[in-house]
């Protein structure tokens, strides 16, 4: 029994340090996870099913991170390369919204078409980053914006009558996503 309790506070005290970056990853799954997981040509993992969770999961992790300053100290460089990498995957997905919503190139063709399209099947911002890059990768497509809140995006092409080809990037990313044009100008 003596030796079982030596062995787990062992392990307790040899996880304390990777505690604070678990729950941060936790609270960032449905970013980082996806990307990783977009990456590599994977669908969806449904990981935003943790995203109502966030505040908690990353008051956890200021917990956890507070805690584990008092009781070690600043010196600890364990602590130090955990706090980086807790604090960087809490903010990773403001990080990737506005990489998604500010990125846009600056050259456009004089004739040009903008689309507004409703997106359905978006489950996370990874899911919006990943229509926002394929829809980049279209050679008439000059720049798209993806808005994860409200399941829109916004579409520049260089040429007329391209709806159909936006329509089809993003039913072709995969059959959970689906799209409609609402308006073009």
């Amino acid at each position: 029994m003596k030796q079982m309790e030596n062995t787990l506070s062992r392990w307790f005290k040899a996880a304390r340090p990777i505690v604070p970056a678990m729950t941060a990853l936790l609270s960032s799954s449905c970013c980082i996870i996806q990307l990783a997981l977009n990456f590599f040509s994977f669908s969806c993992a449904g990981f935003a099913v943790l995203t109502p969770f966030r505040p908690i999961l990353t008051a956890i992790t200021i917990i956890l991170l507070t805690y584990s300053f008092y009781a070690r100290g600043w010196k600890d460089k364990k602590m130090a390369g955990t706090t980086l990498v807790s604090i960087v995957l809490l903010v990773s997905p403001e990080i990737v919204e506005w990489i998604n919503q500010n990125q846009t190139q600056s050259q456009f063709l004089a004739v040009t078409t903008t689309y507004l399209v409703q997106l359905q099947g978006l489950g996370c911002i990874a899911c919006a980053n990943r229509i926002k890059s394929a829809l980049l990768a279209v050679d008439v497509i000059e720049s798209a914006t993806v808005f994860f809140d409200n399941s829109s995006a916004v579409v520049r092409a260089s040429q007329a009558n391209v709806a159909h080809i936006v329509l089809d990037t993003i039913k072709g990313i995969d059959l959970k996503y689906d799209a409609n044009i609402l308006e073009s100008w």
